[in-house]
């Protein structure tokens, strides 16, 4: 068993999608509690930087720098003592240690040019990264680097932060689509910026229909780019769709979601937003990726996967020749998802 160290000075480094920054959280208040004293820094993209400016366990939230040299000065600058690495990033691992910081948690399976090796070279203290069949929910997987430095883990749930403005923002919107509070809320998500877990749009309209059977008011998240995606499915099935795709800034879309009663997603951020907020019920259409690893990591939850069982899945997309998840996948399936959910209370 790894003796614990003290710490003053501690930098976590999340990879710079929304998704993965948000299930970095359970390991930031764990680490608030076992150091609260400590300086704890988050270093994120510019995108995922706002919607973590709230956190209560945080000190400052960092934007990472474009260059490798760069990232070298502000790591020597902050002189930090421990750094928690999330990412599979040899090279990150290695500016570590040249910038002098002496704990360097992560994960055992590192990245190089010829591919990735079970070894955590760099690192002072490694966990085990979990195989692609875990069934281990990914932020209790991130929670294993306290165990692997010698900490006791105290809890794992997720949470998310809004402010009054936001909050404000999104009642403004509501009143403005003239939503009404007495009619329970749906939000569907079914674009994606990653290919590997893009689902086609088309197979979204038997749960367009069958969410305005059930009463829900329908609303439709995303970036700006959506919009066309989501003005064709409501073209296509002549329902209304209430199209925010590009209206809602990260915590807007948060302080929404607090506020909805289902959702419907493809694997992607909104899955984990939806835990952190609470929404009852959740619906997540998976192509290549682990639906136990990927899912919403809230037990209070009624969570519905949408999935192909393959043989060959899950599975890595960048290296799939057929993408027969996705292609196989009917909108019957998630359609048969969404009446199968939990009936909206009136």
């Amino acid at each position: 068993m790894p003796q614990p160290f003290q710490s003053k000075r501690i930098l976590v480094v999340p990879l710079r999608y929304i998704g993965d920054t948000i299930l970095t959280v359970p390991l930031v208040r764990n680490l608030r509690r076992l150091f609260p004293e400590a300086h704890i820094d988050m270093l994120t993209s510019k995108t995922t930087a706002p919607l973590m400016e709230p956190c209560p366990y945080l000190n400052q939230v960092l934007i990472e720098p474009k260059s490798t040299p760069e990232r070298l000065r502000l790591l020597r600058e902050n002189r930090y003592d421990t750094v928690f690495l999330l990412r599979k990033s040899a090279s990150f691992a290695l500016m570590c240690q040249l910038a002098g910081i002496a704990n360097r948690v992560g994960y055992d399976k590192q990245r190089f040019p010829f591919g990735y090796k079970r070894w955590g070279l760099f690192l002072s203290h490694k966990a085990r990264y979990p195989s692609l069949k875990t069934n281990i929910p990914q932020p209790v997987s991130h929670l294993s680097l306290l165990s692997a430095a010698g900490f006791p883990i105290q809890d794992d749930s997720l949470e998310l932060w809004a402010t009054d403005a936001d909050q404000q923002k999104v009642t403004d919107l509501l009143i403005e689509h003239g939503i009404h509070a007495e009619k329970p809320l749906a939000v569907l998500h079914a674009a994606s910026a990653s290919h590997g877990k893009q689902i086609e749009m088309d197979k979204f309209a038997d749960s367009l229909r069958q969410l305005h059977e059930q009463g829900f008011q329908v609303l439709a998240t995303g970036i700006a780019a959506d919009r066309p995606l989501y003005d064709a499915l409501q073209a296509q099935t002549g329902l209304p769709l209430i199209n925010l795709a590009g209206a809602t800034s990260l915590r807007e879309t948060f302080a929404l979601y607090r506020r909805t009663q289902l959702l419907l997603t493809v694997d992607s951020s909104p899955i984990h937003m939806g835990a952190a907020a609470g929404i009852p019920n959740i619906v997540g259409v998976f192509g290549p990726t682990n639906e136990r690893q990927w899912g919403p990591h809230n037990p209070q939850i009624d969570f519905r996967p949408v999935f192909m069982d393959l043989p060959c899945r899950p599975c890595y997309a960048k290296v799939c020749e057929h993408n027969n998840c996705k292609v196989l996948l009917s909108g019957s399936q998630i359609a048969e998802a969404v009446c199968d959910i939990s009936q909206p209370q009136s």
